[in-house]
């Protein structure tokens, strides 16, 4: 029988003992299942008396011989977090006479639990304290509900925050609302604004407002899910700042199907909707730039001179090539197969070019596709169509199982090396005659200069012998024409010996070296210093350039350059020669250089201020033995055709631009290195 351990002796009958003792085992009974213990401290004796269910919670052993614990008992099983505390309640309740009451917790047998003692004073007569009566509740249960409630609360609260979420609260039948700080400042307001539904449409992009109050209020109807998700604007009513905001929701209903809560959340997406415009934007752009590069690519494909077509193998059940379909063909393909690309374009190879099997180019398309290693070919072609003609290929693999082809019909390209191999021919017998003529001209040139000069010396000789030795017994008559005599063989000696070095420059061909022409120019004008004296002329050299060349060539060159200037001066006027130099510009070039675009060129020129000569006559001069001053001035006009040839030796030009009465200028392209 549950009775209390300190229960004082009484003189009840037997039937009310049986009576209250029932009783009391039905209270203890309820309380046991309420977890609910009662005790009594006497507050005299620091007696403790209880039931058994105080007993159980503070693990106290029942006694039949015990009569009361003391307080501290008690008290030492109170955590000792708590007992400070909870001794101070007691003490306050006992001076204050109010209700005591405390929430605390125990430790029993290394197991927490959490109690809650209420507890009231019972006074004497005189109204001084007694003793101190109530209950004890096991609330271990409820607090670890709360725990977890706390934690839940807690966790949801922080991920809010981490998340930078705000929150709200909607009450529809009391229209109220409750926004958590962060939710206001995404609305531009302050933590301290007061915020009801109107507060909320006048925070929303006018764009938005209506669509998203048409959907809170379907939300709100009864009926469906409660489920709101929903996109939208603010425009910030404190800051206009412009949000983009996701919003989550739920609504509640009672039995009636009437909304009683709505409450969510809502998050800041601005950042994501401006990566998804940009991200939007970009791919527009790609989209774009894609198109215009596929546009671009068709453009490049129709504007190539070169026929292509896109192929894709078609095989058999063993795996083997069979055939090829044509996927794409640009607009060369007229041109070559006098065919439009759509007459290609989804159609066999083997049906419309069935030529390319006997010609082997289907066994090379064929390899291509199979090893991946691109070839090309030139081969006849024949078909029964009547496509005929000799056609180069390339093809390349595209894919796993594509080859693209790029051909051309070379059919007049076969035909002109067929004529040009025919050129080659007589190029070759016109060289071998070139190279006759060359031995004929060296066989002149060693005439001249033995066979023709012995008769000129013979005559020479003899006028001397007339002039020295008989003088006085020849009349002025034959005198004179003694003199005549031996300036026509002067004449003819020289111009024996110009030829010889004209052929010498046409048929023999001096090594070459890196020449500085400055040594050259210093060289021919040593060479000059008597005439140069003798004429009261100046030559001006400025430094000039490095080339690749003969430097006897060039010394002829110069020479020639020079002494020209000197012979064709005007009477009254020193002779004064310039020589300079500077790159040549594209546009100075001469007709005979612009073959050579590649090629950079020097331009010197030797400018005089002598008697100069009509330019329509410039051709010429370069020629040999044309003269334009017949009478005044001695030579063989041949220097010139001489310095044109030395120019041409070395990969250059000469030119010359020239007034009478102010001078000439002659133009030396020769090549830079």
């Amino acid at each position: 029988m549950n009775r209390p351990f300190a229960a004082p002796s009484t003189s009840l009958l037997a039937n009310e003992e049986a009576l209250l003792l029932r009783s009391y085992d039905q209270l203890q009974t309820a309380l046991s299942i309420g977890l609910i213990a009662t005790w009594f401290w006497d507050l005299g004796a620091d007696n403790v008396v209880g039931d058994q269910n105080l007993l159980r919670m503070f693990g106290i052993p029942e006694s039949p011989e015990r009569i009361g614990l003391t307080l501290r008992v008690f008290t030492d099983s109170i955590h000792p977090d708590d007992r400070p505390r909870v001794i101070q309640l007691i003490d306050q309740g006992i001076k204050s006479g109010h209700p005591y009451e405390a929430e605390y917790r125990i430790v029993v047998n290394n197991q927490i639990r959490w109690v809650l003692a209420r507890g009231r004073l019972t006074y004497d007569n005189h109204q001084k304290p007694l003793a101190f009566s109530g209950v004890l509740v096991d609330v271990t249960d409820r607090k670890d509900v709360e725990l977890r409630s706390q934690i839940a609360e807690t966790s949801f609260r922080l991920s809010v925050e981490a998340a930078r979420m705000g929150t709200w609260d909607y009450s529809p039948l009391t229209d109220q609302l409750v926004w958590s700080d962060r939710t206001k400042e995404l609305f531009g307001l302050p933590p301290t604004a007061t915020i009801d539904y109107n507060v909320f449409l006048q925070g929303l992009h006018p764009d938005d407002r209506e669509r998203t109050h048409q959907m809170v209020q379907a939300v709100l109807q009864p009926g469906n899910s409660g489920r709101f998700d929903c996109e939208y604007r603010t425009l910030g009513i404190g800051d206009k700042q412009l949000r983009w905001i996701r919003a989550n929701g739920q609504a509640f209903f009672d039995e009636q199907g009437t909304v009683n809560r709505f409450i969510g959340t809502v998050i800041d997406i601005t950042a994501d909707k401006e990566a998804e415009t940009l991200l939007q934007r970009r791919v527009e752009e790609q989209t774009h730039t894609l198109e215009q590069q596929a546009l671009a690519l068709r453009t490049t494909l129709d504007a190539s001179l070169n026929s292509i077509i896109a192929m894709t193998a078609l095989r058999d059940e063993t795996g083997t090539i069979v055939d090829f379909m044509m996927d794409t063909a640009n607009e060369a393909v007229i041109k070559s197969n006098f065919m439009t690309p759509d007459q290609i374009i989804g159609r066999k190879l083997l049906t419309v070019f069935p030529g390319n099997k006997d010609n082997g180019f289907f066994d090379l398309y064929a390899r291509v596709v199979e090893t991946g290693r691109a070839e090309q070919s030139s081969q006849y072609y024949r078909d029964e169509f009547g496509l005929e003609g000799w056609f180069e290929v390339s093809a390349v693999k595209q894919g796993n199982n594509g080859v693209v082809v790029t051909y051309n019909n070379i059919t007049d390209r076969k035909l002109a090396e067929l004529a040009a191999q025919q050129q080659e021919r007589e190029l070759k017998e016109a060289n071998a005659e070139l190279q006759r003529s060359n031995e004929n001209l060296q066989q002149f040139a060693h005439i001249a200069s033995h066979d023709l000069q012995e008769p000129l010396r013979r005559i020479q000789a003899f006028s001397d012998i007339l002039q020295n030795q008989f003088v006085d017994s020849l009349s002025d008559g034959e005198r004179d024409m003694v003199r005549r005599i031996q300036k026509s063989a002067q004449r003819m000696q020289m111009l024996i010996k110009d030829l010889l070095l004209y052929s010498q420059v046409s048929t023999q061909r001096d090594s070459f070296m890196t020449i500085p022409l400055d040594t050259v120019l210093d060289d021919v004008v040593t060479d000059l210093e008597m005439t140069i004296s003798e004429k009261n002329a100046t030559v001006e050299v400025s430094p000039l350039p490095t080339v690749y060349g003969s430097a006897s060539r060039l010394r002829q060159l110069f020479q020639n350059l020079i002494t020209n200037g000197l012979k064709f001066c005007q009477t009254e006027i020193p002779p004064l020669i310039r020589i300079q130099y500077r790159a040549a510009q594209p546009s100075e070039l001469p007709p005979a250089l612009l073959d050579e675009p590649n090629q950079a060129f020097w331009l010197i020129t030797v400018t005089d201020n002598g008697i100069g000569f009509d330019e329509r006559y410039k051709d010429r001069i370069f020629t040999p033995f044309q003269r334009l001053h017949k009478t005044s001035y001695s030579g063989t006009g041949i220097g010139l055709a001489i310095a044109q040839r030395v120019t041409e030796s070395h990969g250059g030009t000469i030119d010359v631009t020239s007034q009478e009465g102010k001078g000439s200028t002659f133009k030396v392209f020769l090549p830079a290195f």
